[in-house]
Parts: structure tokens; sequence; C-alpha cells
């Protein structure tokens, strides 16, 4: 009889350990391919792209501009809230925005520290 018992809480425990793996990836929004401009630089408004990825060691991600491509150094987002840097030979980068209604709004960026502008991205 206790074999019988064995098989409901075996399917009980892969179902838990299914929904675990479920919430460690793909529960950001950010996830995916933003098409972005910034504003306010000495080229005018720019356009970019932002992909972003999660890991079960958190979000990833990259950048590409027609001045060249590269990987996002760190990435935060919280309370709809999104950080994130970008370090190249040249300069330091640093991304802040706010996602809302399935936009990244009211953002800023900043070279060196110094604010340079705002941006905006869709997916």
């Amino acid at each position: 009889m206790r074999r019988f018992a064995v098989i409901p809480a075996l399917c009980v425990l892969a179902f838990c350990v299914a929904l675990k793996a479920q919430d460690k990836t793909n529960n950001t929004p950010l996830v995916g391919t933003w098409n972005c401009t910034a504003h306010g630089g000495e080229n005018g408004d720019v356009a970019f792209t932002l992909t972003f990825a999660e890991t079960e060691n958190g979000l990833t991600g990259s950048v590409s501009a027609p001045q060249g491509d590269a990987d996002i150094t760190s990435v935060s987002f919280k309370d709809n809230q999104l950080k994130a840097e970008i370090k190249t030979d040249d300069n330091d980068y640093a991304l802040t925005a706010t996602y809302a209604d399935g936009k990244l709004t009211a953002g800023e960026w900043f070279r060196d520290g110094e604010k340079q502008g705002s941006w905006e991205g869709k997916k």
C-alpha cells in the first residue's frame, strides 16, 4: 500500500521543481529586444538596440548602436526601474529608465558619470 503513496508524492515533487524552474526564467518584462532612441548627445538623436536575456544568474544584455556593439556590464531591474552599465575602452555609460505600459520611459543616459540626455525604448 505504501508503494502507491510514493507515486503521488513523486508527482507533487516533480511539479514543485518545475514551478521553481519556471520562476527563475522569464519573470521580467525586460527579456527581449528593445528599439530605443537616445536624445541629447553631440550626434543628435541616435537609434540603438538593447537586448536582454535572463539566466539562472540574473539578467544579461547587450547594446547595438551605430558607434558599435557592447555587452552590458551590469543590469538590474527592480520595482519597474531599469539600471544598466556599459563599460567600453573609451567611456563608461549608464542607463536608467522606468518600465510602464510595455515601454521603457523617462530614461536618462550618462557618460562617465555625467548626464548626457534622455532616451526611451519599446519592443
